[in-house]
């Protein structure tokens, strides 16, 4: 039977966090290991305090967590609902070996370049599709498929207003 992970992170701009005109290489680096998890038949939640808060609520060893921790020290990464890491992501190693995955794959995903594509609109599995090059405005960074953010908008296309 397959483990199921959740991450639970900080509050940022959008479910992945992909927006704006600098991009964390760990969040892409993460969205770009879901994104392969998910094209491989394996969901894993991913939650973050702006867009998803009650799960936050609903799920016991994050508000236990959170009661002796800060939001700071997310994200915090679930097991079968088990704590098992925070403070910072697993590596792509540790991300197949938590849930039984082959880690070549992954080695593959990150090696090809591949990174996060557009999902569903729904708050707790949207993802932000982010070209490799810099943006040409600050308020547009991020896209779905060929169309930029609106500048006036959003700079991220998550399906919803990243406030």
């Amino acid at each position: 039977m397959m483990k199921h992970m959740e991450i639970f992170e900080q509050a940022m701009c959008c479910p992945t966090g992909l927006c704006g005109p600098s991009i964390d290489p760990e969040l892409l680096r993460v969205s770009t290991v879901l994104d392969t998890l998910k094209q491989h038949g394996i969901d894993v939640g991913r939650y973050n305090l702006t867009s998803a808060p009650l799960k936050f609520v609903q799920t016991k060893a994050v508000t236990d967590f959170l009661q002796h921790h800060g939001p700071e020290d997310l994200p915090l990464i679930l097991v079968d609902g088990a704590v098992q890491f925070a403070g910072r992501y697993p590596t792509n190693d540790e991300f197949a070996s938590l849930i039984g995955f082959d880690p070549a794959i992954l080695e593959a995903a990150q090696a090809a370049g591949e990174s996060c594509c557009c999902g569903d609109s729904s708050e707790e599995t949207a993802s932000c599709c982010c070209s490799d090059a810099p943006a040409e405005s600050e308020a547009s960074s991020c896209c779905c498929g060929d169309a930029p953010a609106e500048p006036e908008s959003s700079s991220c296309c998550c399906g919803g207003d990243c406030k």
